[in-house]
């Protein structure tokens, strides 16, 4: 887990806080960086527009998309990547207020490992994160995924 390192893309800057809490509180202790929309995940993976020193900017190895995001939104991030033949393996979770049937099915169309409602509590989340921990942190193994 200590490799480990996971890209948050949500506008919600409170979302983001929550999260990074929350993987405190539940003992994993994984870095998370964040991006605000987008068009900032996809500069972030491709290392372009302020995100070029991979030292502060790490390549992540899991990424986790909320839908709703201004400038390119969460599916527009998804389909992207899964066309791009460096990262197309990059395992992506949707983390979205969402829980309409179109969304989860738009996400697995496009590609996504995984669709996680974001919770109403601490505790919910709390548990979410454990087992994001449990299984994706602890007991997948992550395929090569290289931008260049």
């Amino acid at each position: 887990m200590h490799r480990l390192k996971i890209l948050v893309a949500d506008d919600d800057a409170d979302d983001v806080t929550l999260l990074k809490r929350a993987f405190l509180q539940a003992g994993v202790y994984v870095p998370l960086y964040s991006v605000r929309d987008g068009q900032e995940a996809i500069d972030y993976l491709l290392g372009e527009n302020g995100f070029s020193d991979r030292e502060s900017y790490p390549f992540p190895s899991l990424l986790l998309l909320d839908i709703k995001m201004p400038r390119l939104n969460g599916f527009d991030v998804l389909a992207w990547l899964k066309s791009q033949p460096n990262l197309k393996r990059m395992p992506v979770l949707m983390f979205s207020s969402s829980s309409l049937r179109r969304d989860v099915n738009h996400s697995a169309e496009l590609g996504a490992n995984a669709f996680l409602q974001k919770p109403h509590s601490l505790e919910q989340l709390l548990d979410l994160v454990g087992s994001i921990k449990s299984f994706w942190l602890e007991r997948h193994h992550f395929p090569d995924c290289n931008p260049s």
